[in-house]
């Protein structure tokens, strides 16, 4: 028997999926991307280096500051470019609040319904007006984080190679650290609607790769943690391995042979020991316990992230606000290299590889969060059966259980076939 979906809805982009069931048991698992392919890193070659994020960060619409902070990562790596210590923190904040606008987004309204049973958001909106007014709240503050220093919500303004090209207003941030606080609790109570819900048992085991940073919990820089392995981003480049079949329009990839997972749940596994305190709290009250090899725990380590970024968002801004907000423009002198750049999106670790001569770009790699979690997401669809009472329910059940394991790893299409 074929079993085939032909649209999932409710992840970024279209795909389907299909595989065959084989007395019960899940055979040649497939993720179909229904996207063609668009090219991005070609269509890049030969431009401008400060061309280079502009135009990448109109890969996704969802996660766009990822991508134009990672391009000017990877120039700044290739030209050794050290950026001030203002400019980082800024930086650093951008990205806390395109985590909170994505994992709000992604957790109330692409995946809790399916813990209820609603076909609809409709559905769950009604059911749950005063927490859909919540998520709402909290993912508002996440895209007021991104405009008020990137310029705007969606293709931020302000970030430039070596820094950033406006600082922002000391008024609006003060506004901003006041929202900040005045909505901590609601994120802490969308924490633990998440803290409450059955999820699927499930178990395959798996390498979790993320940044790891020795003194905080790493989204903006740091090492690639897999396993045991500290690896700097192009040493990681170098032992990853990108893969695509004649039939395939997004890669996948493999590390050490192996598929690997990114995101959220592979963040906590490596830095949980450095989550702020009422997140921290969260995960104590979770009893999740490491490793954790059930990627539908990656919906709770979203809604755990959410509680961290409010903390930190707090405590830079009160860093910044401290004393006069001052960026300094760097002299580039020098504008040919090769470098690699690292942040962690909200679905997992993004990767920009640069080589640019005389500030023209030559060549460009980007491997993108949900490129690397394809692979392992069909592995764990090949185990599929093993999830409780799966054999045992109508095709169409099964259809749902299917659809509720692929977006509890909220792949973005549209990033997949940049």
């Amino acid at each position: 028997m074929r079993i085939r979906i032909d649209h999932i809805a409710k992840i970024e982009g279209h795909a389907s999926f299909t595989a065959d069931i084989v007395r019960g048991d899940i055979k040649g698992a497939r993720i179909k991307i229904e996207e063609g392919a668009r090219l991005f890193e070609g269509i890049l070659r030969g431009r401008k280096d400060e061309e280079l994020p502009e135009i990448a960060s109109r890969i996704c619409g969802v996660c766009p500051v990822v991508h134009n902070l990672t391009g000017f990562k990877a120039l700044e790596n290739a030209y050794n470019i050290q950026l001030d210590e203002t400019a980082i923190v800024l930086r650093k904040l951008m990205m806390l609040g395109q985590l909170i606008n994505s994992h709000a987004l992604h957790l109330f309204f692409f995946s809790l319904a399916d813990f209820f049973g609603y076909k609809t958001d409709l559905q769950l909106i009604n059911a749950y007006p005063e927490s859909t007014h919540d998520a709402v709240k909290v993912r508002d503050v996440g895209n007021k984080i991104v405009e008020i220093i990137g310029g705007r919500s969606i293709h931020p303004l302000t970030p430039s190679l070596g820094g950033l090209r406006k600082a922002p207003d000391p008024g609006k941030l003060k506004e901003l650290l006041n929202d900040l606080r005045n909505n901590l609790e609601l994120a802490i109570k969308l924490g633990d609607l998440f803290l409450n819900l059955k999820y699927p048992e499930f178990y395959r085991e798996t390498s979790y790769v993320s940044l790891s940073n020795s003194g905080e919990y790493a989204i903006y820089d740091g090492d690639v943690k897999v396993g045991k392995l500290n690896l700097k981003p192009e040493e990681f480049l170098l032992l990853v391995k990108e893969f695509q079949g004649p039939d395939m329009v997004a890669k996948r990839t493999k590390f050490a042979g192996n598929t690997y997972m990114v995101g959220a749940l592979a963040r906590l596994h490596n830095n949980s020991d450095k989550l702020n305190p009422e997140a921290k709290k969260l995960l104590e009250k979770s009893g999740m316990k490491f490793p954790l090899y059930n990627p539908f725990y990656n919906i709770l380590a979203q809604a755990i992230e959410v509680v961290h970024c409010f903390e930190e968002s707090i405590k830079l801004l009160e860093l910044l606000l401290t004393g006069e907000i001052k960026l300094s423009e760097p002299k580039i002198t020098n504008r040919t290299g090769e470098g690699a750049g690292a942040i962690e999106a909200p679905r997992g670790t993004l990767f920009y590889s640069v080589k640019a001569k005389e500030g023209v770009i030559e060549d460009l790699n980007i491997i993108t969060p949900t490129a690397q979690n394809l692979a392992n997401l069909e592995a764990d669809l090949e185990e599929f059966e093993h999830i409780e009472g799966f054999k045992n329910i109508k095709r169409e059940e099964r259809a749902e259980k299917i659809k509720m394991l692929i977006r509890a790893y909220d792949p973005c299409v549209t990033c997949s076939v940049h």
